[in-house]
């Protein structure tokens, strides 16, 4: 199985900013949703200063996306690789089982000795 190369600066940068209970939950509720500043505000209990900074670290390190709609600013989780972290951690922290990873299969054995080896002839 190959895996896609990972990028350990943005990983510590995006685990670093979900490291704040705050922004956590934020990321949380967010997942499947889109969210107005002022539903996140009231929904999470969080005060208006404090909101303004996390969303905006969160979209600084890639974690949110934001569209205006006239007066009000609506974020959701990044598609790509934040939504699949926010997704991992949601299952993690939910105590659900990890996806199993697909099981490797061993080479087929020949049937006979433990062993095959290759014999070399010398021309």
């Amino acid at each position: 199985m190959t895996f896609p190369q990972i990028d350990i600066a943005e990983g510590v940068s995006l685990l670093r900013a979900l490291a704040n209970p705050a922004r956590l939950n934020i990321a949380l509720h967010v997942l499947d949703r889109e969210c107005s500043v002022g539903q996140i505000e009231e929904e999470l209990g969080l005060k208006q200063p404090n909101l303004s900074q996390h969303l905006a670290e969160m979209r600084d390190v890639g974690l949110l996306v934001s569209r205006r709609e006239s007066r009000m600013v609506f974020y959701r989780i990044a598609p790509g690789r934040a939504e699949g972290l926010i997704q991992c951690l949601r299952r993690g922290l939910a105590g659900e089982a990890p996806t199993p990873l697909p099981t490797l299969r061993s080479p087929a054995r020949r049937n006979g000795s433990a062993a095959t080896f290759a014999v070399i002839k010398r021309a």
